[in-house]
């Protein structure tokens, strides 16, 4: 018995999800791997994602200002700076604030604010990562 993969998955552009809820994270790899168009990787610490995504090569990242060991805050400003994810757009998730936000000195571009519907996430990333038809 074989499996049928559809012949893009090699070309899927990869998400990772920054995200110690992980109910949360699991829909939002639920929401993303869907139709095959993006892949996902999680992650659920700060500290694990700092050291894992440099060399990941995420197409998009997907953060959480509340993270356990190196908060979401200091994540983007570490990502921002470093040559190997400084391009890579982030969504940054939060509950906060603007003045929270301030106080953590995140100037996020791409912010999602709790609560928020599935759909918003989707169209931003969709916007980001346009999917390449073949034709």
């Amino acid at each position: 018995m074989s499996v049928d993969v559809p012949k893009d998955l090699h070309q899927a552009r990869l998400i990772a999800i920054i995200e110690d809820d992980a109910g949360l994270a699991t829909v939002f790899n639920d929401l993303f791997q869907f139709d095959g168009r993006w892949r996902c990787q999680i992650l659920s610490d700060g500290q694990k994602a700092i050291d894992c995504l440099p060399d990941m090569g995420a197409d998009l990242i997907l953060l959480d200002v509340g993270l356990p060991n190196l908060d979401g805050a200091s994540l983007y400003k570490m990502l921002q700076g470093h040559q190997k994810t400084r391009d890579t757009p982030i969504i940054v998730i939060t509950g906060s604030y603007d003045w929270e936000l301030h106080r953590m000195g995140l100037n996020a571009g791409l912010l999602l604010r709790k609560p928020f519907k599935m759909q918003e996430l989707l169209v931003m990333v969709q916007a980001l990562l346009p999917v390449e038809r073949e034709g």
